[in-house]
């Protein structure tokens, strides 16, 4: 018997004869369930035991993404795994690449000595804390469905070549995201760069070129020539990691703009109390709570605020601007400011989240060890009317998030703001009325060609730890006697 449902009303726990399948869709997640001895006693029961969930539907489209680890290095990739599990819920993962064949003597304490056993024990100590974390979200895919898409990728098997050319392939028609995690001394070749070399010399210049198309990067570059030598260019690439300014790598700013932002406590909001997969965090990195790797997903998690197509709006890893070592080309890095209480400068893109970014990963470690009503969830942000809006010169607009709603049931707190940087418009900023209400208003600016503007809220529950959600809403500025378009 084989039964769908909407994820809202589904429990995930249906380990005796029940299958969860890879998820498609953000706004619904279907299930096959063959019954077993217990038949529908157990459906029931699934129904009961989740019919206090809310999951949050988002309106971005889901994304498909894959990750290339040279864990058994660095420990800071395994820091970077830990919080990249606990976010598995909101990406269809596709595939985590193992590449480093033998872990690194002295650096790397793992006891697992091969980089595909670290990641495969991370995963391991995630399936532990499974039946806990799908009670907070059903989208949680399985310690089985992980595992099965956890390869190595080094000189000795095609797996991840293979796993990659399958991924982009598929006849779905989402592209697929991809993130190198800085591999370095004593791991292999990058293996979309593999895939690449073989699609460039299989299938010619034509079949290279759509087999690229289909490709998004949030990544370091480890792809040769393939970057800027072979046509057409990646159509979007996002270094998370670069460049360095004024003597300071963007990767390494992580740990000091984040590691004790909002109070977090490693040792008491990770390492202990908070389940098998908080207690594998590394702590021998050369800056504490290191993790240089983070960035690559953290532009990928949907808050409500990012659109990963968008990189110049910025989001909880920073805000990016074009590379100049590749002009004319779709590729962005690190090198912008922003101004923020009172200083102007590239800490401030990042620094102005890492209390909200680090509460949530705070919260998603105590959903390791807790039922649904033992923790805190954020809140699922509604602003009535477009993201996008066409507004003309003295128009009031007004901007009601009214709707929004805690799955928990706690009051919330607003805060509406305008991220000057994000758009075009440099004139005087327009005042805002009502910044801290459910409600908020401003007068459209005068403007002599077409600007924008970004406006954004921020919607803050009072649960421990404070989680916060955010809509943005981009204003497009008319000139007098434009075309009025639509709104």
């Amino acid at each position: 018997m084989l039964g769908f449902f909407e994820s809202s009303a589904l429990s995930a726990v249906l380990r005796d004869g029940g299958t969860v399948g890879h998820t498609q869709q953000s706004c619904r997640v279907c299930f096959s369930v063959r019954f077993g001895p217990l038949g529908l006693g157990l459906l029931l029961f699934s129904a009961l035991f989740l019919s206090h969930q809310i999951l949050p539907v988002s309106g971005a489209e889901r994304l498909r993404l894959i990750i290339e680890t040279d864990a058994g290095g660095d420990p800071d990739d395994e820091q970077s795994l830990v919080r990249f599990l606990l976010y598995a819920n909101e990406w269809d993962i596709e595939g985590l690449i193992a590449n480093r064949l033998v872990a690194r003597d002295g650096e790397n304490q793992n006891p697992e000595r091969t980089g595909l056993g670290i990641v495969r024990r991370l995963v391991d100590a995630y399936g532990q804390c499974w039946t806990n974390l799908v009670q907070h979200d059903v989208r949680y895919p399985t310690r089985s469905n992980l595992w099965q898409r956890t390869v190595a990728g080094h000189g000795g098997t095609d797996a991840a070549v293979q796993l990659l050319i399958a991924a982009v392939d598929s006849p779905d028609p989402r592209p697929l995201w991809y993130s190198d995690w800085g591999t370095d001394q004593g791991a292999a070749t990058n293996n979309l760069k593999r895939v690449l070399d073989r699609v460039l010399r299989e299938r010619g210049p034509t079949g290279y070129a759509r087999f690229k198309s289909r490709l998004r990067l949030s990544s370091a570059d480890k792809f040769g020539m393939h970057t800027a030598m072979v046509e057409p260019p990646f159509p979007l690439w996002v270094d998370t990691f670069r460049p360095e300014l004024n003597g300071r790598r963007w990767y390494h700013r992580f740990s000091a703009l984040t590691a004790r932002a909002g109070g977090f406590d490693l040792v008491r909001d990770c390492l202990t109390g908070h389940g098998p997969l908080g207690a594998l965090y590394p702590t021998n990195t050369t800056h504490w709570q290191k993790e240089g790797d983070t960035g690559t997903f953290l532009y990928l998690i949907p808050t409500g605020m990012n659109d990963p197509e968008e990189p110049t709006w910025g989001s909880w890893p920073g805000r990016y601007g074009a590379n100049t070592n590749f002009p004319e080309r779709p590729y962005f890095w690190a090198n912008q400011t922003d101004d923020w209480n009172g200083v102007t400068n590239r800490d401030n893109t990042l620094a102005r989240w890492a209390t909200a970014l680090q509460n949530d990963f705070r919260a998603r470690l105590d959903w390791c060890v807790t039922g649904f009503s033992e923790a805190n969830h954020p809140p699922i942000v509604r602003v009535r009317g477009g993201a996008k809006r066409i507004v003309r010169i003295g128009e009031k607009v007004i901007m009601d998030a009214g709707e929004s709603t805690d799955p928990d049931g706690q009051p919330l707190r607003f805060e509406w703001f305008i991220y000057p940087e994000a758009g075009s418009y440099r004139g005087p900023q327009p005042v805002l009325a009502n910044v801290d209400r459910a409600q908020a208003s401003l007068v459209v600016p005068s403007v002599v060609v077409q600007e924008t503007l970004h406006v954004i809220v921020a919607v803050t529950d009072t649960g421990t730890p404070a989680l916060t959600r955010y809509q943005r809403i981009v204003l497009t500025l008319l000139p007098m006697g434009a075309a009025s378009g639509s709104r």
